[in-house]
């Protein structure tokens, strides 16, 4: 009986986890749709819980090569209360955010990479709320 209970208790949560991974997919869908005539490299999933003493961030890296324009755009999931912030940046120095100084976002950041090298994606959800986003890096053709 008890393994029952452990086979029907780990099914349940199965289904849960496919569903919540069919519904980041779509998400990635929709948002790459809105990347216009940019180039999808990759996306990345992000799901933070709420925290009021350090909002808790998610860090991705990525190789970025000279001369090539980038664009990172955000996209908030349904049903969370957090904004993502998406800060680029090389070492300690932000080159970029959708989050600008008047409190407001963009949907996407542009970069013009200057030199070949690692950079870091940071995402957090403004005032430490929950949230769930993707975030799409892609590139644009010149």
């Amino acid at each position: 009986m008890k393994k029952i209970l452990i086979a029907i208790f780990a099914l349940v949560l199965g289904l849960q986890t496919n569903q919540l991974f069919a519904q980041s997919d779509e998400l990635v869908n929709v948002c790459a749709l809105g990347i216009g005539n940019a180039t999808y490299l990759k996306d990345y999933k992000v799901k933070l819980s709420a925290s009021s003493v350090s909002p808790p961030s998610a860090k991705f890296n990525v190789i970025l090569n000279k001369g090539t324009m980038y664009k990172i755009t955000a996209c908030n999931a349904e049903g969370y209360a957090g904004e993502a912030v998406i800060e680029l940046k090389e070492n300690a120095t932000t080159l970029g955010s959708n989050l600008r100084t008047d409190g407001t976002f963009v949907k996407a950041v542009g970069f013009q990479c200057q030199k070949t090298g690692m950079y870091s994606i940071n995402v957090l959800f403004k005032d430490g709320k929950e949230g769930a986003a993707v975030v799409i890096l892609s590139y644009i053709n010149m």
